[in-house]
This record gives structure tokens, C-alpha cells and sequence, in this order.
């Protein structure tokens, strides 16, 4: 059984220049899809808040340091329990029924390997991370292997088919259950083990849900008759090598927090997840929604174009990629960031304040910590984006080396910071590795032709000024929370307000403004019903 991907920005052209025009339709098809996942992420967001005010007050900052030292270590495994395979059928050019069995079978042989490992290696790590607690929490944790697998495995193939709404709902309703359930612990009495049952309930709900709704979505068995089978060693070598670069991206952005836990003590380390949680929530919102619903439509983009421009299997695909891909690519790194720059520029400014209200006192070293790490988040969902878009073009030479620049950059960094035994420094050093892999993946990018350079670049300059405005924004409104409306304050506010005027006027030279009216989603079409014979057209609005 093979489900048919034919469709590329729009569908198949004859013509491998073809005009943007042609490619609006598959546009709402993945602007849909990335407000489903959004709309789901701020349901979740706002659940994660009540729990995260709930666990600031029950759970100790040691303790909360034992469990984010413990969820660390399963999260690392979780690499290989996935193996890469999710994302392996997400860039998949045709999702068959071979596939996804392949996928499964080496999914459950990962898990389950990861499991024996945790429960068999939780002294050593509760031992090297100086935190006793971690031990139950490790041993509690390794239980979601034996799930893990077929739920990334099944809500990838979900995604695949374009069911975003259905991926997003799994999803959605199995971490509101898990949180449930954790909470229910905690106030039963079980400190901290509590926080580990929430990870391992949402896996259990995520695997059980997306299967079933992915079995009912495949066609059956006999049609068609024939498809070729996948092999162990070939899906083993391909979704390694995602594997690897993933773990690679996971250990750089974690090593601040395991150099705040392993050399300054659980207490750092308590501070430093909890605003690194406070701030991924928005992280994880946009990258996963960006990420989730681009990389299938740009897999779709690529095959169409590489098929109409006859470059399949000859030697100008590594040379170039055909302008379709190029402009489509562009347009996705735009849209990054804008939905980036200015969300994080606002967290950055509110943050501290908030996440200080939120947990109570005791917390404010953590809620100092906000303004780097929303930087950071913002630099991490440009950096996920763009991972996507090398994943896409098959390209994992340019992967390496962005995550090498970045990886280097962080070590450096975290020694200065652990060396001088700076909380802040580890957070500045996570900021920096991100821009260097960002400058790194731009740069080869220009060179290869990935993008087209010289949009991508004045977009990002004027999303980064955007960026900076709410920024100022947020920090005014914060100081007019605490301390009332000030002079400086009401001149600031009133500078926000001139940009917000100027880019109202200006909405026409906006790079996302021109995306949305290129790719046909402005101005937001509404279905008009006419009268007499007409009855059932649709009167478009003209284009702006």
C-alpha cells in the first residue's frame, strides 16, 4: 500500500518555473495545519503554567533538580529509542504500509533496549548527578520506552497524511492527562515521583490514541498488491544518521544544565531548568509547529520541483536547488522568523516579573535568567527550522558542521561559566552556540543556493527590530505593573506605539505581509454565498 504524495506547493507543474500563483493552494493547507498546532501548544502552554505554579510551591528545588537531572538522562536515550524514525517518515517521499511497519519493529527494539538501560544504570547516574532522589525518578522515567517509539512513530505517519488536526488532539489531550495525573500524585504525597508518572502517562495516551487513529486511516493490506519492502540495515543506516544529529543538537543544548547540575548543585540546576522550562514552553510551541508541518510540505516541494525540473539522480542536485524550493524555503525561514523574534522579544521583557509571580519567592535567580534564554528560544526556532530544511534536502554535511560550530561555541562558554561559577554565564553560553550555528547554516546556505540570500537577510534584520521593539515593549509594561507609569516608561510606550503606527502603514513592505499575500493567505478569504442561479460560487476578494 502506498498513500499518494504527488502533490507538490499546489500540485504537479509542467512548467518548473512556475509562478507563485500555482502554489497557493497547498499554502492553506499548511497554514491550517500550523494554527492547529499552535492553538493546541497554548492549550498545553497554559496547563503547563497551572502545573508549573502547582510544583513551585510542593516541589523543592532540589528535588526539582533531581528530576530535571533524571529527565535529562531519559530524554538522551529518547534519541535512541526514536532513532531518528519519526522524522524519518515525516521526509518520507512515498509513506507506505512497509515503512511504517519497518519503523515500528526497530522502534520497539530501541525502546526497549533504552529501558533495560536506565533500570540497570539509575544508581550510577543518581551517583554522578550527587542527587539520591534521581535514582526512583530514573527508574519511573524508563517505563515511557516501552511507549515512546510507536506514539512518535504513529503521530509522524499522521502528520505525513496531512492529519494534523488528529496528531495535534492525540497529543493535546494525552499531556492534559498526563498532567492530571501528576498533579493527583504530588498531592497524594508522592514528592517528587509525581513529576516523573506526568512523562509516563502522556507517552502511554500519545501511543495507544495515534495508533489507532493511524490504523484507521491506512487503506487495507491487498491494495495495491505490490510495494517493496523495507529492510532492517537500509531504515537502520538512514534513520540513524537522523538519529545521531539529533542526540548531538540534544547533548549542545543541554550541556549548560548538566554543568549547572554536575559542578555548581542541584540548586543551580533547579534554577536553571526552571527557567529553561519557563521559556521552552514557547520554544516548543513554535519549533514543533513549525517544524511538524514544514518539513512534509517542503519534502512535497522538493519532489515536485526536482521531478519537473528532470534533476532526480544527476549530478545538478547537489549543485543547486531549483528556484521553486529556494523561494519556498525562504518564505518558511521568514515566517520562523517573525513568529520567533517578536513572541520572545515580549517573553523577554515580561518574563522575569512573571516567572517570579508565578513561582513564589526563592525564585528570583531563575527568573534573571529569562532575557538570555528567550534569546536563546528565539535563536533555537530559527536553528530548528533551518535543521529542517537541510533534513529535507538530504544535506547532512551542512547539518554537521552548523551543530559542530554550535556545539563548540556552548563547551567554550560553559567552561568560562563554570569557572566562574555563573549561572548566567551557562545561559549566555547556550545563546551563543545557537548563533553559531545560525551563522554557520546561513552562510552555507548562500553559498550552496538554498535560499535566496539577499530577502532572507533583510527579513531577518527587520524581524529582529520588531523583535527588539516588544522587547522595550514588555519591559514597560512590567515596570508599569510594579512600580506604576513613569516618565522614561511612557516615553518608551509611546516609541512602541509610533512603530506599531509605522508598520500598520507600511504592512506592504512587512516580509511576512508579503508572504501571506504571495502565497494567496491575505486577505483571510471568506466563502460568500450568492443569490438565484449563482447560488454556491465563491466571490473572491481581490488581492491587496
Amino acid at each position: 500500500m502506498t498513500i499518494n504524495s504527488d502533490s507538490a506547493w499546489g500540485g504537479k507543474s509542467a512548467n518548473p518555473r512556475a509562478t507563485i500563483s500555482g502554489e497557493r493552494p497547498y499554502a492553506q493547507v499548511v497554514l491550517t495545519g500550523t494554527l492547529w498546532n499552535y492553538a493546541a501548544s497554548i492549550v498545553v502552554a497554559l496547563l503547563q503554567l497551572g502545573y508549573t505554579a502547582y510544583t513551585g510551591r510542593a516541589v523543592s528545588a532540589a528535588d526539582f533538580g533531581a528530576f530535571a537531572s533524571a529527565l535529562s538522562t531519559t530524554q538522551l536515550l529518547g534519541y535512541f529509542a526514536n532513532a531518528g524514525l519519526a522524522t524519518t517518515v515525516l521526509r518520507s517521499p512515498e509513506l507506505t504500509r512497509s515503512l511504517l511497519m519497518a519503523t515500528l519493529r526497530l522502534g520497539v527494539l530501541s525502546g526497549l533496549v533504552c529501558l533495560v538501560v536506565v533500570e540497570s544504570t539509575a544508581p550510577f547516574w543518581a551517583e554522578l548527578w550527587n542527587a539520591p532522589d534521581a535514582e526512583g525518578l530514573l527508574q519511573l522515567l524508563g517505563l515511557q520506552f516501552l511507549f515512546l517509539p510507536l506514539g512518535a512513530v504513529s503521530t509522524a505517519g499522521l502528520r505525513r497524511l496531512l492529519a494534523q488536526r488528529a496528531a495535534v488532539l492525540v497529543e493535546t489531550g494525552s499531556q492534559a492527562a498526563g498532567l492530571l495525573v501528576g498533579t493527583l500524585l504530588l498531592a497524594a504525597g508522592w514528592n517528587p515521583m509525581g513529576l516523573a508518572a506526568t512523562s509516563v502517562t502522556t507517552q502511554l495516551g500519545i501511543a495507544v490514541l495515534a495508533a489507532a487513529l493511524l490504523a484507521g486511516r491506512l487503506p487495507p493490506t491487498s491494495l495495491p498488491p505490490v510495494e517493496r519492502r523495507i529492510g532492517f540495515r537500509e531504515l537502520a543506516s538512514s534513520s540513524g544518521l537522523l538519529a545521531g544529529h539529533q542526540l548531538a543538537q540534544y547533548l549542545t543544548n543541554t550541556m549548560p544544565l548538566w554543568a549547572a547540575g554536575m559542578l555548581l548543585g542541584p540548586v543551580a540546576a533547579g534554577y536553571y531548568s526552571r527557567a529553561t522550562l519557563f521559556t521552552g514552553l514557547l520554544l516548543t510551541m513554535l519549533a514543533a509547529g513549525l517544524t511538524r508541518v514544514t518539513t512534509p510540505a517542503l519534502t512535497r516541494v522538493r519532489v515536485g520541483a526536482l521531478k519537473a525540473d528532470e534533476l532526480v539522480n544527476t549530478r545538478a542536485l547537489r549543485a543547486y536547488e531549483p528556484p521553486a524550493v529556494r523561494r519556498a524555503v525562504t518564505d518558511v525561514l521568514l515566517a520562523g522568523s517573525a513568529l520567533s523574534f517578536l513572541p520572545f522579544g515580549l517573553l523577554a521583557g515580561l518574563g522575569p516579573g512573571a516567572l517570579e509571580m508565578l513561582l513564589g519567592p526563592g525564585w528570583t535567580e531563575a527568573a534573571q535568567l529569562v532575557p538570555v534564554l528567550s534569546a536563546f528560544s528565539a535563536a533555537a526556532v530559527l536553528y530548528a527550522v533551518g535543521l529542517s530544511v537541510d533534513t529535507v534536502c538530504g544535506c547532512l554535511r551542512r547539518m554537521a558542521i552548523a551543530q559542530t560550530a554550535a556545539a563548540v561555541t556552548t563547551l567554550a562558554w560553559a567552561i568560562a561559566g563554570t569557572v566562574g561559577r555563573s549561572v548566567t554565564m551557562l545561559a549566555w553560553s547556550a545563546l551563543a552556540g545557537q548563533l553559531a550555528g545560525l551563522a554557520v547554516q546561513l552562510w552555507m546556505w548562500r553559498s550552496g543556493r538554498v535560499v535566496e540570500a539577499s530577502r532572507l537577510w533583510a527579513g531577518y534584520a527587520v524581524h529582529a527590530i520588531l523583535g527588539t521593539t516588544t522587547y522595550a515593549a514588555g519591559v514597560a509594561f512590567s515596570r508599569v505593573a510594579d512600580s506604576g507609569l513613569s516618565a522614561p516608561t511612557l516615553f518608551v510606550l509611546l516609541v512602541v506605539a509610533l512603530v506599531v503606527a509605522g508598520c500598520h502603514s507600511m504592512r506592504r513592505r512587512l516580509p511576512l505581509y508579503q508572504i501571506a499575500v504571495a502565497r494567496g493567505l491575505l486577505p483571510v478569504r471568506f466563502l460568500c454565498r450568492s443569490s438565484g442561479r449563482h447560488r454556491g460560487q465563491v466571490t473572491p476578494p481581490k488581492v491587496p
